[in-house]
């Protein structure tokens, strides 16, 4: 299976082992770069902003886990991974709690790394991927906004996506969404007006980015969100 390639910087005061690892996570199709020592990193990232962070702990001079702390704390999405001859349980759970995302003990096998790495990379594809169709609903504004621009929405439409965004399991019953179309009337709309309400509703979403399908119709039910939606 080909991995997405991701851009990888190794920090690694051992010139032999940088030089390697560097040449094989080459090899797999991710784009590398390698330094030292901590206090080099800003030679490098001013034209390559990681994906992932391969860092060593027993470094020249700032120690790995404090690169790892600071990283994290500038950078919360970066992918971080520990390579160390540190074995003791301690110094992994204290790895961890510094901000890694894998902490592999030395010697490490090159297919360890590959595989370590992978799974960094999705995880990283995953949040991205969340942030990139994050749709938000502003009731004061009615209009919802998304990757892809800003839409104005009716008064109907907004009481139905924040009741839809509020409800267990983002699920409403028809009935309940025609006493918000109706708002008070004392006729309710028929099923069909209903769906015609939310067709447009989907539109608008898919008309900013919304994945697909952004709302699905439960069968003689009603209707739930499939897409998360931030209310402001």
């Amino acid at each position: 299976m080909q991995n997405v390639a991701l851009k990888i910087l190794v920090i690694e005061d051992n010139d032999e082992l940088r030089e390697a690892t560097l040449a094989f996570l080459q090899n797999q199709g991710h784009f590398v770069r390698g330094v030292p020592q901590a206090e080099d990193l800003n030679d490098v990232t001013g034209g390559f902003l990681p994906d992932v962070y391969v860092i060593d702990l027993n470094l020249p001079d700032e120690d790995g886990l404090s690169l790892t702390r600071r990283l994290r704390a500038s950078h919360p999405n970066v992918g971080i991974v520990i390579t160390t001859a540190r074995t003791q349980i301690g110094d992994k759970v204290i790895g961890y709690e510094s901000g890694a995302d894998l902490y592999l003990t030395k010697p490490v096998h090159p297919q360890e790394l590959m595989a370590g790495v992978a799974a960094v990379g999705k995880r990283l594809r995953t949040i991205n991927q969340q942030h990139h169709h994050t749709i938000t609903l502003n009731l004061s504004r009615m209009q919802l906004s998304g990757p892809d621009g800003d839409v104005d929405l009716t008064t109907s439409d907004a009481l139905i996506l924040s009741a839809l965004t509020r409800a267990p399991g983002q699920s409403l019953e028809r009935w309940q969404v025609a006493e918000i179309v109706a708002s008070g009337k004392d006729t309710l709309p028929s099923a069909a007006t209903i769906e015609m309400r939310m067709t447009r509703l989907r539109k608008k979403l898919a008309s900013i980015g919304a994945p697909r399908p952004s709302i699905k119709a439960l069968h003689k039910v009603g209707y739930t969100l499939c897409v998360p939606v931030v209310m402001q």
